[in-house]
């Protein structure tokens, strides 16, 4: 298996991104192509006794800023770090791609380069609640504001297919997110795109609110962007400022085992609520395997993040969503 990394994607790359894929390729059985300024990444490799470890360094004199207007630089930019990732991809020279760079830009350069799968009418962007909820998958969290009722039956079956063939949750439970549990709630999107979900031969359980997001209710919740990306900024929010609230009171008179105790769960709580440990997100609906990881990502983060792609590809992930697609009602776009 070979996967293409973006070296130049992230605010701390190539350093950490090249350090977690080498941490990945001692670890793993896959060959690694770092893709970026062939003398950067090749600094950060001189660092490391790199062994057996199967690593490859792919020129790419160009890296987006995250300052930039994505779809512009994407489209004009032939020797950017992301466009060059994804062509190795399309050439058969990796059998998936990961980037920690700008969001936006990958969601042009994967849906600009691969093409949606015939039958999808809009790719859209997955996330698990990280350890808080790990067997939760909300989508559609960051590429599509405006939404269709089709839209978001394909991001139900897309969103089903994958935590049933990557995360292996046989028959997942599907929701709407709605402002209530009952089958009447929810705005014209929801009432519309309830009863296609109903017909659809998923596992739809019906509608959610917000207080079942993190109880396992459902296994994908389905929603727009907008209220996605809400959602999981408010949780990434929420959950950081409990855990830095419960450090504040442990400052207080607690002290021996009660303080090591106290010390060890917040400990377990933060790790379950890092972003680290699962690394990246894909992006689904194109042609081929994307992976979006956060901009703050350190090294675990992208060394978990190649696992996560290496688990699609074994997966046989796209393959999985066009056949979906075939098990559906039909929608018109």
């Amino acid at each position: 298996m070979r996967i293409a990394v973006d070296a130049m994607g992230g605010d701390f790359a190539p350093q950490a991104i090249v350090e977690g894929a080498v941490d990945a390729a001692r670890t793993f059985d896959v060959d690694i192509l770092l893709v970026g300024q062939r003398a950067a990444v090749e600094r950060e490799l001189a660092k490391y006794a790199l062994g057996d470890a199967r690593l490859e360094v792919v020129d790419a004199p160009d890296a987006i800023r995250f300052d930039e207007q994505p779809a512009l630089a994407v489209k004009t930019r032939k020797g950017l770090s992301m466009r060059v990732m994804c062509d190795l991809v399309l050439a058969g020279r990796a059998d998936a791609c990961l980037t920690m760079g700008h969001t936006g830009a990958a969601l042009v350069a994967g849906t600009l380069a691969f093409g949606r799968i015939e039958g999808i009418a809009r790719p859209a962007v997955g996330v698990w609640l990280f350890g808080l909820q790990p067997n939760t998958f909300l989508i559609d969290i960051g590429a599509n504001v405006d939404c269709k009722p089709a839209y978001l039956l394909h991001f139900a079956l897309m969103g089903s297919v994958f935590m049933e063939r990557v995360r292996g949750i046989k028959r997942p439970r599907v929701a709407l997110l709605a402002n209530g549990a009952e089958d009447n709630k929810g705005n014209a999107l929801v009432h519309d795109t309830f009863p296609l979900l109903k017909r659809s031969g998923l596992n739809f359980i019906g509608n959610v609110e917000g207080y079942d997001i993190l109880t396992g209710k459902a296994n994908v919740i389905v929603t727009d962007a907008y209220a996605g990306n809400i959602v999981l900024k408010y949780t990434e929010s929420l959950s950081e400022h409990l855990l830095n609230l419960a450090e504040e009171q442990l400052a207080g008179p607690l002290s021996g085992e009660a303080m090591e105790k106290a010390r060890s769960v917040l400990g377990n709580l933060r790790l379950r609520a890092d972003y680290a440990e699962t690394g990246a997100i894909p992006l689904l609906g194109v042609n081929h395997l994307i992976f979006i990881g956060h901009g703050r990502a350190n090294a675990k983060a992208t060394k978990n993040a190649i696992g996560e792609a290496m688990r699609a590809v074994d997966a046989r992930l796209i393959d999985a969503i066009r056949a979906g697609l075939k098990t559906i009602d039909p929608v018109a776009g």
